[in-house]
């Protein structure tokens, strides 16, 4: 495949990866809950969560990501003065706290060695983050790191950080909401924050049905494949030759 080629491609798993749909079904929901006048967005990707948030009267906002991120994609959504490029895996100091965090579908792309470092950084800029990490199996482009909710609760625990399951009841059959925002979305909150006296703290694991559906198809495929290999094997058509003329 061509250069050419190959970057088309990758311009059509973002655009399609990207897409408005899940921000436009979940912010405003976050923004009924949060008190909110500025967002960051951790691993912002083309800052579609962003420009989401700023149709909805957000105008503080800035994205953080590494410098792959695609220019001609991402300045659709944001302005240059709104994103910045940093290595999500070192440590990330902005001398600002935002009035929401945003950090999904991120954290298992690092290795977990940085996972105490992307933690660090959401909470050093921020008490209120909307995150979320796949789970063991999810599956996806470049994990690293797939790991259950509990792990990421003990980390953000350790700085006085609580998980609350407000958001997931909300959209958890919208058809509209990507299947891994679904499953893994938490608010994480610090402990003294008022919104953390109104919940109970909770990290159930969960799976979503659209996913196991999603990997029982696979494995489905992969049996049928199999059978279909033995079927035709050379040594199974000897063998059933022998047994056909006993």
């Amino acid at each position: 495949m061509s250069l050419f080629g190959l970057i088309d491609m990758a311009f059509f798993h973002d655009s399609i990866f990207y897409n408005l749909n899940s921000a436009s079904e979940v912010l405003p929901r976050v923004l009924q809950i949060i008190n909110c006048n500025s967002i960051l967005d951790v691993g912002c990707g083309l800052g579609t969560w962003l420009s989401v948030a700023k149709n909805l009267g957000i105008s503080d906002v800035l994205g953080v990501d590494g410098d792959y991120v695609d220019r001609r994609l991402l300045y659709r959504y944001l302005s240059n003065d709104e994103f910045f490029s940093h290595d999500l895996s070192e440590p990330l100091d902005l001398r600002k706290k935002f009035d929401l965090g945003i950090c999904l579908e991120v954290a298992e792309h690092l290795p977990e060695s940085a996972s105490d470092t992307i933690v660090e950084t959401l909470i050093r800029n921020t008490d209120v983050i909307l995150f979320s990490a796949a789970i063991p199996g999810q599956g996806g482009q470049n994990h690293l790191n797939e790991q259950w909710p509990v792990y990421w609760a003990e980390k953000f625990s350790k700085h006085g950080y609580v998980f609350l399951d407000i958001i997931r009841p909300l959209i958890w059959d919208n058809p509209m909401v990507d299947f891994w925002y679904k499953q893994n979305i938490f608010i994480v909150i610090k402990e003294s924050h008022e919104l953390a006296s109104k919940f109970s703290s909770s990290f159930q694991s969960l799976v979503h049905p659209e996913l196991y559906d999603a990997k029982n198809q696979i494995y489905e495929n992969r049996i049928a494949y199999l059978e279909k290999q033995l079927n035709i094997h050379p040594l199974k058509r000897w063998i059933s030759q022998i047994i056909s003329k006993k």
